[in-house]
């Protein structure tokens, strides 16, 4: 689902638009770009040029290709005293490339110490099971439904409605839900 933010702007286009000044200020082409982050070069294009959305797995590849923070590529979003989000007013973005994917409603995009936060509604039949890592530090709130973190190399943990964790994210990890869930995700830099 694309959507727009306040200047009429689509939220792919903006996307793009960091990635290739992010992409031109590192001297890199769009090849390789594309062969670092794991995409094909035709799909870098169409995103730099505003004609295709990503996932966040795919943000967060890119991101790191560049040598950025992912929340770098996104557009930028003054910090408020007071900042209030309503539900209609957010962004849809895929958690992963598959066509199965879970949807993530950004809620917050900021300069502050927490970065992102998302509001996950993971339908049974939703895939979620990516694996995925970052340089960020995460704190994860299941609202509804059970959700299971597996991390590489360690025992999967199986959360309930109101339980909450925090992980650095360097470590590997993914998602399990196969009955849906409803999750809180808030992102901080390190």
């Amino acid at each position: 689902m694309v959507t727009t933010d306040d200047s009429g702007r689509s939220l792919s286009a903006e996307i793009g638009s960091k990635v290739r000044e992010f992409r031109v200020r590192a001297g890199l082409s769009g090849v390789k770009l594309a062969a670092a982050a794991g995409v094909s070069q035709p799909f870098l294009s169409q995103l730099e040029s505003g004609q295709s959305s990503l996932a966040i797995a795919t943000l967060y590849r890119i991101a790191d290709a560049l040598g950025v923070q992912p929340t770098d590529l996104l557009p930028a979003a003054e910090p408020a005293e007071i900042e209030v989000v309503r539900s209609s007013e957010t962004q849809q973005i895929p958690l992963s490339e598959d066509q199965r994917s879970a949807d993530a409603r950004v809620i917050l995009r900021s300069g502050r110490k927490i970065s992102e936060l998302y509001d996950y509604e993971i339908a049974p039949e939703d895939y979620v099971e990516d694996w995925f890592s970052s340089d960020a530090e995460h704190a994860l709130y299941v609202m509804e439904g059970t959700l299971r973190v597996e991390f590489e190399g360690r025992p999967e943990i199986t959360l309930a409605a109101g339980d909450a964790m925090f992980y650095k994210s360097r470590v590997p990890h993914r998602w399990h839900s196969g009955h849906g869930a409803r999750i809180i995700l808030v992102v901080a830099d390190s």
